[in-house]
């Protein structure tokens, strides 16, 4: 049986940002992937998915190495409007504001995860083979391949319909928004100016955030029941009806890449700890996409749990209440963004007609009320809610 300190279980982002993390630290790790990410070198600036990371999400990823290789794809916008169709007014936070350079960085997904396996340490190995079955006290795990394998730890990265969390019976709280976010790139007759631009309409909000070369990774939130209709239009009548949700502020609808589409569902899992298994990133929690916060909270549970265990890298982490520390750093965090972006959900559905004044009330503040916009700032900034 193959015996390492950690096992990581997906090499997605959060992931492979794991496992530079922890094998940094001299740990032994596993880093179990089915799928190795695409070379980085020709990557595409205008992907599918992209992810708007913040300061703290950078910092994490200059200190793994990482931010320097990605650093190309990486497109900074220092502004965002929003506003929405049935008030008057919006709202324009700015960096400048808050004393920074930008409010964060627009990076494909692929790319953000190609940098890290490129700084995988020398500690780190990779299985490409998917998990079979496991033993969440004994820290035992069984490949596809038949191979077994013997941790410490065992990191649950694997994304949001977890197979690590399912073996493991760690429960799940799930809503569904009975919403669907259609992704991918849009370029516009006007340019993006370094910004982001969010409109919000009767069906949900329509996002444009800026991308290298022109392009903009585009977030538009249709009804469920309309996702399949709105993918397979035509394209000229998809760009027509994407410039007309948007409001044509940043004119035609030029070009579209890439687009695609998936349900939205919030998740939580009840614990994030049993016994040698420990949850991060997706596989722990999924939270309504609309302030591009998912990934940033994955990669704080990275941090987290990075400097929970590496106090001491030889005790036995189960037993010293390393991994209840990191559940209580995580759990709260995770919860209040999830339960702030229900709020703003909420705050903008457009059927209730009693929410129209107080979105004009809350647009107005927003405008107004420079300290409020600053702290909004700040905190998005940070990637810090509590």
């Amino acid at each position: 049986m193959t015996r390492s300190d950690i096992v990581i279980v997906g090499g997605g982002m959060v992931g492979a940002a794991a496992a530079c993390a922890l094998g940094r630290q001299g740990l032994k790790v596993m880093l179990l992937e089915k799928r190795p990410p695409a070379p980085l070198e020709g990557q595409p600036c205008c992907q599918t998915r992209a992810s708007a990371l913040t300061l703290a999400s950078r910092r994490l990823l200059e200190a793994l190495g990482a931010w320097e290789v990605l650093a190309p794809w990486a497109q900074p916008f220092d502004a965002m409007h929003v506003w929405s169709d049935d008030v008057s007014g919006e709202v324009v936070f700015r960096a400048a504001e808050v004393g920074a350079e930008a409010l964060g960085w627009v990076v494909p997904n692929a790319v953000v995860q190609a940098a890290l396996w490129q700084r995988l340490p020398e500690t780190v190995t990779v299985r490409e083979s998917g998990l079979a079955a496991l033993d969440a006290e004994a820290g035992t795990v069984t490949l596809e391949s038949g191979e077994s394998l013997e941790a410490r730890l065992i990191v649950g990265a694997d994304g949001a319909h977890s197979l690590t969390r399912r073996l493991a019976a760690m429960p799940l709280d799930s809503h569904e928004y009975g919403q669907a976010a259609i992704v991918g790139c849009v370029r516009t007759e006007k340019s993006h100016e370094n910004a982001c631009w969010q409109r919000y309409i009767s069906e949900g909000p329509v996002a444009f955030l800026a991308m290298r070369e022109g392009w903009s990774s585009l977030a538009w939130y249709v009804p469920l029941t309309r996702l399949e209709e709105t993918l397979a239009l035509p394209d000229e009548v998809f760009r027509a009806r994407l410039e007309a949700a948007s409001g044509g502020r940043l004119g035609r609808i030029i070009e579209v890449d890439g687009r695609a589409g998936f349900p939205l569902v919030r998740r939580h899992a009840r614990r994030y700890v049993r016994g040698r298994v420990v949850l991060i990133g997706d596989a722990a929690h999924t939270v309504h996409p609309q302030a591009g916060q998912g990934v940033n909270l994955g990669l704080l549970d990275v941090a987290a749990l990075a400097e929970e265990i590496g106090v001491d890298t030889g005790v036995d982490w189960a037993c010293t209440g390393a991994l209840q520390r990191y559940q209580r750093r995580r759990y709260g965090d995770n919860l209040l963004v999830q339960r702030a972006m229900d709020g703003f959900d909420s705050l903008f559905d457009h059927g209730l007609p009693w929410k129209r004044p107080l979105r004009q009330a809350v647009l107005t503040a927003g405008r107004t009320l420079s300290p409020a916009r600053a702290l909004l700032t700040d905190l998005a900034l940070r990637g810090r809610w509590a």
